[in-house]
């Protein structure tokens, strides 16, 4: 879908909120404003970019 490839695929980062107690999280996919996420409880889960903070 995308012609490049993010440098933010596999970083580890932190949901400026909470999704159901989970914080921190590993970025996945990169759609530009948002970014799909897998939290330490598995789910998958899109946030905007900038309520992530990057570890």
């Amino acid at each position: 879908m995308y012609e490049y490839e993010s440098e933010l695929l596999g970083e580890s980062c932190e949901l400026g909120t909470p999704w159901k107690g989970c914080r921190f999280a590993t970025i996945i996919e990169d759609y530009g404003k948002e970014l799909l996420v897998q939290v330490s409880s598995g789910a998958e889960v899109t946030v905007l970019r900038d309520e992530v903070f990057i570890l």
